[in-house]
């Protein structure tokens, strides 16, 4: 289980995404999601809020938002002695996209540009997010992110990155949202394009783990690797040497969501090869981007 130790490594020096007020009832907001994903009592439920409570003004303010939400989601899951909440959700959110893995590959194959396509779905499945959303459509969501542009799009920067890249490490967010990362995957290699896919070492809120990879075949168009860390985002001190080396050689990398936003967009090793492709959730990160809450970024670091 994990404790208050956890505070022993927070703080990732010269970080500019930092806590905010409002991150605090984010927090709240993502421990009641939580506990929504399993059954207990709302007494027991009560409790467990209750009880991550005394940890809010132990926080580092100086700290990103992924990883103080990390702090608060360990304390939820050792109140309530479950090592995965999310368990059943991420297997429903994989079973739903993978339904739609079929239409949407063809859809990419026939469009004018199958990569910036494939982009484009990617990013649609970044909406699949419990900690944020408890409710989500899908179908909806592919259908708007192919009507709407970028708000910050620096894909012909990408694309001639690409033309002399090797290799591309992706590093994925969501459950769901890793099927349809894997059709990205699906047009790098296309492409002569050696892919890597990195997923969390351990369950948190309802992050993708070699679990999930298995389940929805990644492992037949990239390498997939666990970052070794049970973090949200990428907190790079807390990942292991070999997902270090890994990040260090990649050619070029395609950063998934808001957490690995948050956790990376200061940090020297990203570098410009790091590639952001999100949808904004949230006002603070929406700021930081420069952008408005609900658009979409394919932006370089």
């Amino acid at each position: 289980m994990f404790g208050l130790s956890g505070l022993d490594i927070l703080g990732v020096g010269g970080a500019v995404l930092n806590v905010v007020l409002d991150c605090i009832p984010c927090y709240l907001k993502q421990a009641r999601n939580a506990l929504g994903q399993v059954e207990i009592s709302e007494e027991q439920a009560r409790e467990a809020l209750y009880g991550i409570l005394p940890l809010i003004p132990e926080l580092d303010p100086q700290g990103t938002p992924a990883e103080n939400s990390t702090l608060i989601l360990w304390k939820i899951n050792e109140l309530l002695g479950i090592k995965d909440p999310f368990a059943r959700a991420k297997k429903e959110s994989n079973d739903l996209a993978l339904k739609l893995l079929p239409s949407l590959r063809e859809q990419i194959l026939s469009s004018a540009d199958p990569l910036f396509t494939a982009l484009q779905v990617a990013v649609a499945g970044n909406i699949i997010d419990l900690g944020i959303f408890k409710d989500f459509d899908v179908e909806a969501s592919i259908q708007e992110a192919m009507d709407k542009k970028f708000a910050r799009n620096d894909y012909d920067i990408f694309k001639e990155k690409l033309s002399t890249a090797r290799s591309v490490l992706i590093l994925g967010d969501n459950s769901g949202e890793i099927v349809f990362d894997k059709l990205l995957a699906e047009q790098l290699k296309a492409g002569g394009i050696n892919v890597t896919y990195a997923v969390k070492a351990k369950p948190i809120l309802n992050d993708a783990t070699e679990e999930d990879a298995a389940y929805v075949g990644m492992g037949s168009v990239a390498a997939v690797l666990t970052n070794g860390s049970g973090f949200l985002g990428t907190v790079r001190k807390t990942c292991s040497d070999e997902f270090c080396r890994a990040f260090g050689q990649a050619d070029l990398v395609i950063s998934k969501g808001q957490a690995n936003y948050e956790s990376l967009e200061s940090d020297e090793a990203a570098q410009k090869k790091t590639y952001f492709l999100l949808r904004a959730k949230c006002e603070v990160v929406a700021a930081s981007l420069g952008v408005i809450l609900g658009e979409m970024v394919f932006c370089r670091n």
